[in-house]
């Protein structure tokens, strides 16, 4: 998504006569990037149908002693998050930089060590008004001057079409780039933006944004912290437990995934509505219990461990964990592969009742591997991503180049909206599981239903 913003930061340089060969290398780099980030994701693990395996079923309770950390997807997610602002900004302060006469002289004034000082416009020589008006005023634009500006030394700096805020004219304040002692280097001013940040040719960008964007970093990081802490804290109490040697175990025969279509009343009278309620049915000698994971993963898990089955396990000191209405469990599989999910602590209390779950002692030789899980998104659907943003950045190309006019201007802001709208659809879209035979259909009707078709 940052190559479709990139290419709509040089619009903000108010139409450069000249093509900015900086930001078109980097967006062929970020082109580059999303064909490799098809490439290598291309075989990456996509539910296919199939029928289950039947595995010969180990009934001897092989549990492991130490388990997985949970993945870092959260954390990753911010990180990454952060890291792409991180790069608009830089692009930006690269994308503001001006080109042609004037960023030999703003190159000559940074490599000569520039600062920054109030002088006074004494002289304009010419002036064009730009088509970017200036934010917080309802009228006046950004205007290109060249002029002459005078510092309170007295020192008189020519500017070579400087960006300023309003309608240059003489005895006007302005904010000029300089270096002291050099008054042949000229001068440069700009309104646009915080004219120190030209003081050197790149710096890292803490400006408001940057900073922005590292507490949403920090924020990311601690959010993370919390949810291992609430939602895996219990899963540590689970893992002390198990490096204690003893656990509470369920020997699970199948795994079925279970579509239950519940009819109950609408939100208006004499309507009936049907809500859908998917689940992961984990079925015993003497007992079953519903398993809570992620609804895309249902039908996989179903067809990966529903014919082998496994072991159920879960913390000792379960009733300590201080999720009250889900309590952290661990499925085991006979290969050695793991799964995280949740059950209800009135199942796992039914199942201690009737002396199905019992206490088992945990193997401090026995290895496990986190379950691969599916990719969200299918290879299709990731190309499209990589050519739709590409086209949103082609739709930049008369701005990159100088040639863009008032529709072309804008046609990359409606792209680039269009272009964000339906990525989000097509990354968060779940994958169509419920027509696929694993599912043992369900259907059941409120009591107030059935009270009132009879």
């Amino acid at each position: 998504m940052w190559a479709a913003v990139a290419a709509l930061l040089p619009l903000s340089r108010y139409g450069a006569p000249t093509p900015r060969w900086d930001v078109l290398a980097a967006l062929g780099a970020a082109l580059l990037c999303g064909l490799g980030w098809v490439a290598a994701t291309w075989r990456a693990p996509r539910f296919v149908p199939a029928p289950p395996e039947d595995r010969p079923a180990d009934d001897a309770a092989r549990l492991p002693a130490r388990l997985p950390h949970p993945p870092l997807v959260s954390l990753a997610r911010g990180l990454a998050g952060a890291l792409a602002g991180y790069a608009l900004v830089s692009a930006l302060l690269l994308a503001w930089q001006p080109d042609g006469r004037q960023a030999r002289t703003l190159a000559a004034l940074q490599d000569a060590g520039a600062t920054v000082s109030t002088g006074t416009i004494t002289a304009v020589t010419s002036q064009e008004e730009s088509n970017v008006g200036v934010s917080g005023q309802k009228f006046g634009s950004y205007w290109y001057a060249s002029f002459t500006a005078e510092l309170s030394d007295g020192t008189r700096l020519p500017v070579d079409r400087g960006i300023v805020a309003g309608v240059p004219s003489g005895w006007r304040e302005v904010e000029v780039l300089h270096v002291p002692g050099r008054p042949e280097l000229g001068g440069w001013v700009d309104d646009s933006t915080d004219i120190t940040a030209y003081v050197r040719t790149w710096r890292p960008p803490f400006t408001a944004g940057p900073w922005f964007l590292t507490a949403f970093a920090v924020a990311a990081s601690l959010a993370h912290l919390g949810r291992r802490s609430g939602r895996f804290g219990p899963h540590r109490v689970l893992a002390e437990d198990a490096a204690a040697g003893r656990v509470k175990a369920f020997r699970v025969d199948t795994l079925t995934a279970v579509r239950n279509e519940h009819t109950t009343v609408g939100s208006r009278a004499g309507t009936t509505q049907v809500v859908v309620h998917r689940s992961l049915r984990a079925s015993g000698e003497r007992g079953k219990l519903e398993l809570h994971v992620p609804d895309a993963d249902i039908p996989a898990l179903a067809a990966e461990f529903g014919a082998s089955g496994g072991w159920l396990m879960w913390a000792n000191r379960w009733r300590l964990v201080r999720e009250s209405r889900f309590v952290p469990c661990f499925f085991v599989a006979p290969d050695g592969r793991v799964f995280r999910c949740t059950a209800y602590p009135k199942d796992l209390a039914r199942l201690r009742e009737r002396e199905v779950a019992s206490e088992r002692s945990t193997d401090p030789s026995v290895t496990v591997r986190d379950w691969a899980g599916l990719c969200g998104t299918s290879p299709a659907v990731r190309l499209l991503l990589v050519v739709l943003h590409t086209a949103v950045a082609a739709c930049a190309l008369p701005a990159l180049t100088g040639t863009a006019s008032h529709l072309t201007g804008y046609l990359p802001l409606a792209a680039a909206g269009v272009a964000a709208a339906v990525t989000g659809y097509l990354v968060t879209r779940p994958a169509a599981t419920d027509d696929l035979p694993v599912w043992e259909r369900r259907r059941s009707r409120d009591r107030r239903v059935r009270r009132a078709e009879a």
